[in-house]
């Protein structure tokens, strides 16, 4: 079961509706009583780098008197710690992790899930990139300790970089400046643009082009029409269950396969939406009411573009009745076409688990499905 938290940290994070995204605290900056030189001038600059770990080095301002952990030498999970003195029985603490990355992700749903495995609370997001994210939260400790934790994480290649300073909430009302301020010192000091996962590339004839992470499986590829193609693509978790689909159609007034056939089609675009609904229907499906709209982002010319997200419930019956079993699935479903003297339609189907049911496979089928339709030539 999720707790009311969880609950509301999607929805806070996902929907982002006016009045949950108000949940969210701003960031803390430093205060403007908060004498800068004077504690500079008591911390240290300290730099590592990672023999076997090449993206890994960084850099950050602690205080002098704070002592590293003897590293244990190992290349993921929590890679570097420094402790500071106690304060009472707990002592605050800079951790910096290294996670492997399987999924294409971006670095705020990779926060976010790390957030919810670990069952933290948060207080405050600012999301710079794809990337790079920064994040306050709460955390209790195997201890039953509490800490306010200021983080910041970056995807560099195949895996997520997170480097945390951790403040005992006892000491969060008079050392809050001094978290903020070690945190704006910290600096990644390498950086790549290298994809998590390789892309793979499907054509059909010179009317198609499109890359897809290479975790996911290429199914299949229908043709009902010389102007219709169906571009079928599944993926699936580690235990090797089904936990995504994705189908491209792509839709022309003239022949898909040959462009000098000059033969007109007729295009009857909300039929196949219809179509596309009731076969979800047919599979035992309730499908709602869109419960999100939004733009696509495309690298292709368009002249009508729109994506609505639909919550998607198991039909408990053959019949009508008030009973309603839980959102276990969303369909995404985006619409557009091509600007040019022959405009091509496309329609675009993402069916996964709904984000309140299984976080991780929702972010990564999304973000899949946001590299593909991106990817589109």
């Amino acid at each position: 079961m999720f707790s009311v938290f969880r609950i509301l940290l999607i929805l806070c994070l996902f929907a982002l509706p006016a009045t949950a995204a108000e949940n969210l605290q701003p960031l803390p900056e430093l205060s403007k009583g908060f004498d800068l030189q004077a504690y500079a001038a008591g911390t240290d600059t300290v730099a590592k780098d990672f023999p076997n770990i090449p993206n890994g080095s960084f850099k950050i301002s602690l205080p002098k008197n704070w002592m590293e952990r003897v590293a244990i030498g190992q290349d993921y999970g929590e890679i570097a710690r420094f402790d500071g003195p106690a304060i009472g029985d707990v002592r605050p603490y800079f951790s910096y992790k290294r996670i492997g990355l399987a999924r294409e992700n971006t670095a705020k749903l990779e926060l976010i899930s790390y957030l919810l495995r670990s069952n933290y609370t948060l207080r405050g997001l600012r999301e710079i990139d794809t990337r790079n994210v920064e994040a306050l939260y709460v955390l209790v400790d195997d201890k039953n300790d509490s800490y306010i934790v200021r983080s910041m994480m970056r995807i560099i290649g195949p895996d997520a970089y997170l480097a945390e300073y951790a403040l005992p909430v006892s000491a969060w009302n008079t050392m809050a400046d001094t978290q903020v301020f070690a945190v704006k010192s910290f600096k990644f000091l390498r950086d790549s643009a290298d994809p998590i996962e390789k892309r793979r590339e499907r054509t059909y004839f010179k009317s198609l082009r499109f890359y897809y992470p290479e975790s996911w499986i290429f199914e299949g590829e229908d043709m009902p029409a010389d102007n219709i193609v169906v571009e079928r693509l599944a993926s699936k978790d580690q235990n090797n269950q089904l936990s995504g689909n994705i189908r491209l159609t792509v839709v022309s007034p003239r022949s898909l396969k040959d462009e000098m056939v000059e033969k007109e089609f007729t295009l009857n675009i909300p039929a196949m939406l219809k179509e596309i609904r009731k076969s979800y229907e047919t599979k035992g499906f309730i499908v709602d009411a869109a419960v999100e709209s939004r733009k696509p982002e495309l690298n292709l010319p368009v002249s009508f573009s729109a994506m609505d997200i639909y919550n998607m419930r198991v039909r408990l019956t053959q019949y009508d009745t008030d009973q309603k079993a839980a959102v276990s699935k969303e369909l995404w479903i985006a619409v557009f076409t091509s600007s040019g003297p022959i405009p091509k339609t496309y329609i675009a189907e993402l069916f996964t688990p709904s984000r309140n049911t299984d976080m991780y496979a929702w972010s990564t089928n999304s973000r899949a499905f946001e590299i593909i339709l991106k990817s589109i030539q």
